[in-house]
């Protein structure tokens, strides 16, 4: 195989990997960290991955591409459902299966729903046991023998997605079910997303970390105008909610929760792109926008096929 520019592509273990697990197990943070990169959106609130993004790391001898994926519940409207659909998708046409699971919660509901989906998938899977950093080895223990049940004997590796702690074992493990080929991506491409869908989660993510409490999963973001030169990115932006009092919330006290979301994403937005950024936000309200077909289409969140 060869690339735009007639060369050829190199060869290794080359695949595709599905990260899945139920809501906030640290499925964003551990991808973020083997890339070195703010690529998914990450929170202390359950549910923040609505998208399924590729991040790709590669060496001299690998290409790993991962499809980060939202965290497995309970339908509740058709924003849940596209998700839900998301993972499926994904879990058919990968190559490996990475589940992440957090050693600090029970196993409940949810974790039953992951392992069930996995159970007779057919794919390689690895099971890393998260948050061992925190979490009691009685915990880890517990777990791992609770997920083992239904996944069978399959590699594990108790991690700190946190921290790093053994991720460079598990990727070894990863690469090592992958099958051999061409690589897929340039060795220095690290996502298949543009830097405009990329700032739109992380301006998702500021919001989510001042104001969740306030408005749980009811607010999304839409980039309107993106302009970049060589030292600057000029950016407008609309937060979306479903109801004017949610609106308020957002925009605070004589703008000041609006100007808090817009300081933190900058700060977060210069690590990235390493320009001046000059950010506007709008908030608008989209009536029940969670369960409106066009709009979670619009939004990237339904496919479009």
């Amino acid at each position: 195989m060869f690339n735009t520019e007639g060369e050829e592509w190199p060869c290794g273990s080359v695949g595709y990997v599905t990260i899945v697990g139920r809501p906030n197990v640290g499925k964003s943070t551990f991808l973020n960290h083997v890339l070195g990169y703010h690529l998914a959106a990450v929170s202390t609130r359950p549910n923040t991955t609505r998208k399924r993004w590729l991040g790709i790391l590669s060496d001299d001898n690998s290409q790993v591409i991962f499809a980060d994926t939202p965290g497995m519940h309970e339908c509740k409207n058709k924003m849940h459902e596209a998700m839900e659909k998301t993972i499926k998708t994904s879990i058919s046409k990968n190559d490996v299966v990475l589940c992440i699971c957090d050693a600090f919660r029970e196993f409940g509901d949810e974790d039953e729903m992951v392992v069930t989906s996995l159970a007779e998938c057919g794919k390689p899977c690895v099971l890393a046991v998260n948050k061992t950093d925190i979490a009691s080895k009685e915990n880890v223990r517990k777990i791992k023998e609770k997920y083992l049940e239904y996944l069978g004997d399959i590699p594990v590796f108790e991690m700190s997605a946190k921290d790093g702690k053994n991720t460079k074992e598990l990727l070894a493990k990863i690469t090592e079910l992958l099958p051999k080929g061409p690589f897929m991506y340039p060795k220095d491409q690290v996502a298949d997303a543009f830097m405009r869908d990329i700032a739109e989660e992380i301006i998702r993510e500021s919001a989510n970390e001042l104001i969740f409490d306030e408005i749980p999963h009811a607010l999304t973001v839409k980039i309107d105008k993106w302009q970049e030169t060589d030292k600057k990115v000029k950016i407008n932006a609309t937060v979306y909610v479903e109801r004017e009092s949610q609106k308020k919330i957002v925009i605070g006290v004589k703008g000041s929760m609006i100007n808090k979301i817009k300081k933190n994403t900058c700060q977060k937005l210069r690590e990235d792109i390493e320009k001046f950024i000059d950010l506007k936000l709008y908030v608008k309200t989209a009536l029940d926008w969670q369960n409106k077909g066009g709009f979670l289409k619009d939004m990237g969140v339904v496919d479009n096929d």
